[in-house]
């Protein structure tokens, strides 16, 4: 009897919240003309459909500014198609009600989606409009959006708990050429923080002014992405109190391609994790099965705060064929802590590194290459990382991630597939170096 009252009461629950659930239609001749009007009349877990305009023009100066809860906002256009979103001429100010982006999540609009959107042209003048803002909010999804031009392309915050800016996820979005000239250094393609955030199967590049990927957030994980081609560096993983403070506060970078800029003009280092703001930043950085690439001198990753620590894995490190001598591969000359917190195992390294600071740092069974030697990647000019034949030292020359690793990315391993997807790797007791495993197709 229980049984039968129990399955009747969850029958009910799930109708009732079907009904309660609806979609509501914007564009020419909908019900809706502006996204704004069918979110202020939308209810917890509606979907907004948005249709595209004639000759797919911009909906124009649109400020879409979301308390509500499981919202989905998906595009309508045909497949291989985007809605356009223009905030030219706008002020998003940030102020009272006014977003400081074209689309912003605030604190209790959990569980929303953004889906199937160019957003561009957003500019205030403390020269950090975004395209999207995600405020405080938990488990925010965008996904499948072209995000440029802006003075920041997706900036996100918490209040210092680990409880606001939880699960974060941005998937196979392309986010390039935002910054602001105005205000140099201070911009960036993304600009992060929270508690959680998760980029997956993405292509960030071109940072006009900052970095192409700033995090204070306290967990950072990058899968299988391809950032290449910052003003800056590739990422600035830094501190915020009470985020990167709390201990665990770690950084995974798993499956990327990570490219410089022969032409970088501004910090040509790859990757800073630890502080700029005089926080403590309590964790680890793993960078496993990336390749990365970079012509400079300047380290591939800096450690800037006493409990940071690094662990480097299964990656390729390539001086781009510039046969540069004197390469750092890690900078862990970190203050009020002289200990060595940096270990690693597998990486191929072009030859121009430093061997003694490879000793130092305690690299197993690294390999640094022959003068002259470049991997046979298939078209790098292009992007195309995967290695044109089999290389005995690039191929099964890989060790099995740590467990704590896998746990941190979810237990499943991804590589890149362009554009903007990502496939399972396949599963190897010894796996290949770098971003892509030989024996996936």
């Amino acid at each position: 009897m229980f049984c039968r009252v129990l399955i009747s009461t969850c029958v009910l629950l799930f109708f009732a919240a079907s009904a309660r659930s609806a979609e509501l239609s914007v564009g020419p001749g909908k019900g809706f003309a502006r996204i704004e009007q069918a979110v202020a009349s939308a209810q917890p877990d509606d979907t907004i459909r948005v249709f595209p305009q004639p000759d797919n023009k911009p909906y124009e100066r649109p400020a879409i500014y979301v308390t509500k809860a499981r919202l989905t906002i998906r595009s309508a256009a045909p497949a291989g198609q985007r809605v356009r979103l223009c905030g030219d001429g706008f002020d998003y100010s940030g102020r009272g009600s006014t977003p400081r982006a074209i689309v912003q999540f605030n604190k209790g609009a959990d569980g929303c989606v953004l889906e199937g959107f160019e957003l561009y042209g957003a500019h205030n003048d403390s020269h950090n409009g975004a395209g999207v803002r995600i405020n405080q909010a938990n488990d925010i999804v965008v996904r499948n959006c072209h995000i440029h031009d802006n003075d920041m392309g997706i900036m996100s915050n918490g209040d210092g708990t680990a409880a606001t800016a939880v699960n974060q996820l941005i998937e196979s979005c392309l986010i390039h050429t935002n910054g602001n000239m105005k205000d140099p250094g201070y911009n960036h393609n993304l600009y992060l923080g929270g508690t959680s955030v998760r980029l997956v199967a993405c292509e960030v590049h071109s940072s006009l002014t900052g970095h192409n990927v700033k995090s204070r957030a306290h967990r950072t994980i990058v899968l299988a992405s391809y950032i290449h081609d910052s003003c800056n560096r590739e990422f600035d993983l830094v501190d915020a109190k009470g985020d990167t403070t709390a201990s665990d506060s770690h950084a995974a970078i798993v499956g990327c391609i990570i490219a410089k800029s022969p032409k970088c003009a501004g910090n040509r280092g790859v990757i800073h994790f630890g502080q700029d703001g005089g926080n403590e930043h309590d964790g680890t950085l793993f960078l496993a099965h990336n390749t990365i690439v970079t012509p400079f001198m300047s380290p591939v990753v800096s450690l800037s705060s006493p409990r940071s620590r690094a662990q480097l894995l299964n990656n390729i490190v390539w001086d781009g064929g510039s046969r540069q001598a004197g390469q750092q591969l890690v900078d862990a000359r970190k203050p009020g802590n002289p200990d060595q917190t940096v270990t690693g195992r597998c990486n191929w390294l072009s030859s121009g590194f430093e061997v003694p600071a490879l000793v130092t740092f305690g690299l197993e069974q690294t390999l640094l290459a022959k003068a002259g030697v470049n991997p046979p990647f298939m078209d790098p000019a292009k992007g195309n990382y995967r290695l044109a034949r089999s290389e005995p030292t690039m191929v099964d020359a890989g060790a099995p991630l740590p467990p704590e690793l896998v746990k941190l990315i979810g237990g499943t391993m991804l590589q890149y597939e362009a554009p903007l997807r990502s496939v399972q790797r396949s599963a190897k007791e010894k796996p290949d170096p770098g971003a892509f495993e030989q024996s996936n197709p």
